[in-house]
Order: C-alpha cells, then structure tokens, then sequence
C-alpha cells in the first residue's frame, strides 16, 4: 500500500520510499546493507523509521548489480512508479520519523525536497517523478542530475544532526 496524501494544492501523490542498499561497503568493511546498529541491519532501522512516519510503500534497493547509487536508483524507480520519491542512503540510519514527517509535509509540486540542519543539507531527500533520472549526470550522479534540472530546492530546516550523519567506516558509529 502507498501512501496518498493531498499536496498542498489538493492533487494526491503517491509516495515510494527507497532505501539505497546495493553498494560494497569497501571503506566500511562489509556492504553496509549487512551492517549492524544495536543488533539491527542498517536497513532495518530505516525501515522502522519510515513505518514511523507513515509511509507503508518503501523499497530496498539491496540486491542490484550496479557500478553506482545512481544506477540502482534508476533500477529502483523503473520497478516501483510513484509521483514523488524519498531516497533514503543505507549510510544514514541515525535520521528521525520527525524529518520523514517535516519533509513529507513540505512536498510541494515538482520541486526537490531537502534537508537542512544547521545550515547544512543532508539525507535523505524527496524528488519527484518528473525529475528525468535518466538524463546524463556529468559524472556527478544524481547531485549533478539535479543541478541541472532546473527544478527548485525546497530546504526544510530540521533539529536533526542525523541527515548528516554518513557512515562510511565501522568508527562512525
């Protein structure tokens, strides 16, 4: 089941989340869709806390052969249409329901959703469908794809240090 919330000009949306889960983890060790936090996966974790904050549709992007997170997210999106995403990096475990919620709640129409804490912009974001993913990224993956787009950044100001919060090697837990 999806979730439909109404935007703010009252055109529902459906919203997919997918965590990003397919990468090797070479710096962190193991893939770190294995890694563990408190006895649970990474994954896990996320999964919880986007329960928490209401969204049922979510996707796992763990089981991709791709050379990059821009390549699973294309597979992901081709397999699971939506009208906006939440891209949800497996590295990030530490973010709250709380940000899910503030930045669902600040989804407006073709616009890139992200988040910010103090004064810095974090994971994981919201993008719409009509963000062409499949367009050249210039080596810069889908940071450059949306640099590009023309589409507007939407920042929603967050009081949590977890968007960024990265966790690239066993010591950043």
């Amino acid at each position: 089941m999806s979730l439909i919330r109404p935007l703010k000009n009252s055109t529902p949306f459906d919203l997919c989340a997918i965590i990003l889960a397919s990468g090797k983890g070479s710096r962190f060790g193991i893939p770190k869709s294995e890694a563990r936090m408190n006895g649970m996966l990474f994954s896990e974790h996320i999964i919880q806390t986007i329960n928490d904050a209401g969204i049922k549709r979510i996707a796992l992007a763990n089981a991709y052969q791709t050379n990059s997170m821009l390549e699973t997210l294309r597979q992901a999106v081709t397999e699971n249409p939506a009208t906006h995403y939440l891209i949800f990096p497996v590295d990030h475990p530490f973010v709250s329901s709380q940000t899910i919620q503030n930045l669902i709640d600040g989804i407006i129409p073709n616009a890139i959703i992200k988040p910010v804490h103090q004064n810095v912009s974090g994971h994981p974001i919201i993008i719409p469908a009509s963000l062409d993913i499949n367009t050249k990224d210039h080596g810069e993956g889908l940071k450059g794809i949306i640099r590009l787009s023309g589409l507007p950044n939407k920042y929603i100001h967050v009081d949590d240090p977890g968007i960024l919060r990265n966790i690239n090697r066993p010591g950043d837990l």
